[in-house]
């Protein structure tokens, strides 16, 4: 019982320094979303298509600090030996390595609106 009130408190202080340290990268985008789903569709100028590239980082850099966060508690939880902490263990590094992919993929959408930036007319 005492090492499930460890794990607990411990996994409550990861969950909530990572959500803190998310905050930072969500500032950054600089687009709500209503702003960035017009953006896609309307997207023209190279600074349009900059701007976009930028949400899509910033957008990367959340699931990598997503991925780190889940990875610290797949750790912890793997250290103990009973059922509840292999299942937290288990599903924590899957969703860590769904984050990273979904890192990878938005990088390559970042790496998409660069060159349709650099292909874009400038802006008036």
């Amino acid at each position: 019982m005492k090492s499930a009130m460890r794990l607990s408190r411990w996994l409550v202080a990861v969950v909530l320094l990572g959500v803190l340290g998310l905050a930072a990268p969500a500032s950054a985008q600089a687009l709500s979303e209503a702003d960035f789903h017009n953006l896609v569709l309307t997207a023209k100028t190279t600074a349009d298509h900059t701007k976009l590239a930028a949400y899509y980082r910033a957008h990367a850099v959340e699931h990598e600090a997503d991925a780190k966060q889940h990875e610290a508690i797949a750790a912890a939880a793997s250290k103990k030996r009973d059922d509840d902490s292999w299942e937290i263990a288990r599903a924590a590094q899957h969703y860590a390595e769904h984050s990273k992919e979904a890192a990878e993929a938005l990088r390559d959408l970042a790496k998409v609106q660069d060159g349709l930036a650099e292909r874009a007319k400038p802006a008036k």
